[in-house]
C-alpha cells in the first residue's frame, strides 16, 4: 500500500517523533537544569577543591578522568577529604566548586555557559517534539496561524542560543 504523493508522515509516526524529542529533552534537561544554579554558585555550599589526585573510570565509552581533592567550604565548616570533580586539573590547583547533596560543580563562566547551552537544546527539543506528540500533526500555519510562527521562533531561538552558548563555552574554557 503506498501513499499518495505530497501526504506527510502518519500520525502515530509524528506522535513517535514527539515522543522522542521529548524524551531527549526531559534527559537533556533533567541533567542541565539542575546544575545551572550550582554552576552559577548561587545554590549549594560555595568553597574551593584543592585536587590531590586523579580517578580513572573505564567504561564502554572510554575512559574518563576526574579530579580528586579536599573541599573546604568558605566559612570553614565543611571539609571533605574525598571530593571529585570533573575534568582532571593539575595537582594543587584550587578550583572554585559548589557543593551539592549529590555532587560538586565547578564554578566558572564556562562551566555555566556549558549547562545554559544544554538547558537551550533541551526548550528546543521540547518545543519540536511537544506539539507533534499531542496533535499527532506536523507543525501546520492553516489550522493553527497563530501558534506555529511564535513556537518556530521560541524553537529557532533557543537552537541558536544553545550554538552560541555552546561556542562560547569552548572559547571561555579556551582562554582559561
Amino acid at each position: 500500500m503506498s501513499k499518495a504523493a505530497g501526504t506527510g508522515p502518519s500520525a502515530a509516526a509524528v506522535r513517535f517523533g514527539g515522543a522522542v524529542m521529548l524524551l531527549m529533552a526531559c534527559l537533556i534537561g533533567g541533567f542541565c537544569v539542575p546544575a545551572l544554579p550550582y554552576s552559577v554558585g548561587l545554590t549549594g555550599t560555595r568553597g574551593t577543591l584543592t585536587v590531590d589526585g586523579y580517578q580513572h573510570n573505564y567504561s564502554s565509552r572510554g575512559e574518563t578522568t576526574s579530579s580528586n581533592g579536599t573541599f573546604r567550604s568558605a566559612d570553614g565548616g565543611i571539609v571533605d577529604l574525598k571530593a571529585t570533580v570533573e575534568p582532571d586539573y593539575d595537582l594543587g590547583r584550587r578550583i572554585a566548586v559548589s557543593r551539592a547533596p549529590w555532587t560538586y560543580y565547578v564554578v566558572s563562566p564556562a562551566c555555566l555557559l556549558g549547562w545554559l547551552a544544554g538547558t537551550c537544546f533541551a526548550v528546543c527539543c521540547l518545543l519540536l517534539g511537544l506539539p507533534g506528540l499531542i496533535f499527532g500533526t506536523r507543525w501546520n500555519r492553516r489550522t493553527r496561524p497563530t501558534a506555529v510562527p511564535l513556537q518556530i521562533r521560541v524553537a529557532k531561538t533557543a537552537f541558536y542560543g544553545a550554538l552560541g552558548a555552546g561556542a562560547a563555552a569552548v572559547i571561555v574554557a579556551i582562554a582559561t
